[in-house]
């Protein structure tokens, strides 16, 4: 797991490296970028938090298992039909290793595991599918778009049910507040 002190260090000497190239446009957003450095890493304390109280619950071969589990489990969605059946098996792999450790415990964690670390937001794929919603209407209007159509466009976006995956038939309007 990366750590928010890892990433720091990483920003900080990548910063260290973009500033050297001495280009003025550059320059004045690596200023803007270094004074909200403590805002870049806060998921990583984030996921950090959720790693520590998990572990104390969790045995740790254990847990790393059910870590990659979920991990592989979470790529099934997004991978294509041979991708998607590798990722199901490695999920299956690493959730019959944990089960051999924990025996009837196994459900139970493996429930609590999988809930905790689909509750992390991912926010740069949040970021990214709103942006991926949006730049249709907006290629089309050409940059002219007004609140009232962006509005619109949010409403479509929140009421509209998915097709596939593992929300299919929920909107997100529903999965926000748990009415139909």
């Amino acid at each position: 797991m990366r750590t928010q002190h890892d990433v720091r260090s990483e920003l900080t000497l990548l910063f260290d490296m973009l500033a050297a190239l001495d280009c003025a446009a550059v320059t004045t957003t690596l200023k803007t970028l270094r004074t909200h450095l403590d805002d870049l890493v806060v998921p990583f304390a984030h996921a950090e938090s959720i790693d520590g109280a998990l572990r104390a619950i969790v045995p740790h071969e254990a847990y790393e298992m059910l870590v990659l589990a979920w991990h592989h489990e979470h790529l099934v969605h997004q991978a294509h039909a041979k991708q998607k059946r590798a990722h199901q098996r490695e999920c299956e792999f690493w959730l019959a290793c944990a089960e051999g450790l924990l025996g009837d415990e196994c459900d139970t964690l493996k429930a609590l595991v999988f809930d905790t670390l689909d509750s992390i937001v991912r926010a740069s794929s949040l970021v990214e599918m709103v942006n991926g919603l949006i730049r249709p209407y907006l290629n089309s209007c050409k940059g002219q778009i007004t609140q009232e159509t962006l509005n619109l466009i949010m409403f479509y976006h929140n009421h509209r049910r998915y097709q596939s995956g593992k929300r299919q038939g929920k909107a997100p309007i529903e999965l926000l507040t748990g009415k139909p």
